[in-house]
């Protein structure tokens, strides 16, 4: 079992600028010292890291330096997440331009897993043929990370064509694609995070531990959310996948919500 913490909660999180007028460069991005913020995470004792998208291809023109950087902490790349529209037929070749070049670059560095966010929200809301739109979408996307030996899995994510209950429900008739849980996200989407974990569990590519309370999202054991309840039924069922934790949005100090979570978990994952 691997367990991880994303390193987006350290900086503020933007979109590339050239993605404003090139599909191929839409990208996530956090503002932060990469090393910085990697030192912090293996100080408190997580040997895993997530980033964005942005923050792996940024490293494109000498990936050498990221290898090293993670060698030099001792630490690896579990995951990346990847957003995208998914629905915009005449924009899809280009996403998977994108697509193709984080996979070619987290192959390089070792990534186990991907986490597709997304699922674009029209102008005039969901329409009839979205979901299979974005099912299709989601297909080509796991191609392109397969064929890198890279895990893919769709991320219910506010903001999104999925985010509550029911929504989640309707992409998943139409598709196959594995799922990685965002215990914070289900919540705040109307869901019971236990209640989708038990539902998808034959589906669940890894886990995304994050809490929530009446601010927003927050380090683990400190909000409302049934995260006991949640590692239980997972080590029932005899769960051994990986975990990613994340505390993004956060208004406290990252550092300390990195390692208030860490110490939560001490002793409740094995």
């Amino acid at each position: 079992m691997k367990l991880g913490y994303m390193t987006n909660g350290f900086g503020p999180l933007v979109g590339d600028g050239g993605g404003v007028t090139s599909v191929k460069d839409i990208r996530y991005l956090t503002l932060c010292d990469d090393e910085a913020v990697l030192k912090q995470i293996t100080d408190v004792g997580f040997r895993y890291i997530e980033v964005l998208e942005g923050n792996l291809t940024k490293y494109a023109a000498d990936i050498q330096v990221l290898k090293d950087m993670l060698a030099k902490y001792n630490a690896g790349m579990m995951s990346v997440c990847v957003g995208a529209n998914f629905i915009y037929k005449d924009a899809l070749e280009d996403e998977m331009y994108h697509m193709k070049a984080v996979a070619t670059l987290a192959e390089q560095v070792g990534v186990s897993y991907v986490a597709f966010c997304g699922g674009a929200i029209r102008g005039k809301g969901i329409q009839e043929g979205d979901y299979q739109l974005l099912a299709e979408g989601l297909a080509e996307a796991s191609k392109v990370f397969a064929d890198c030996g890279i895990e893919a899995s769709y991320h219910p994510h506010l903001g999104s064509m999925a985010e509550q209950p029911e929504q989640i429900d309707r992409l998943f008739e139409k598709t196959d694609i594995k799922i990685c849980p965002d215990l914070a996200h289900l919540a705040a989407g109307g869901g019971d995070p236990l209640t989708i974990v038990k539902k998808y569990y034959d589906r669940i590519s890894f886990v995304h531990l994050k809490d929530l309370d009446e601010n927003g999202f927050a380090p683990l054991g400190t909000g409302s959310i049934d995260l006991q309840g949640v590692l239980a039924f997972l080590k029932k069922q005899g769960y051994t996948g990986d975990y990613l934790v994340e505390v993004d949005g956060f208004a406290g100090d990252p550092a300390k919500a990195c390692k208030v979570s860490y110490e939560y978990l001490q002793g409740k994952l094995i």
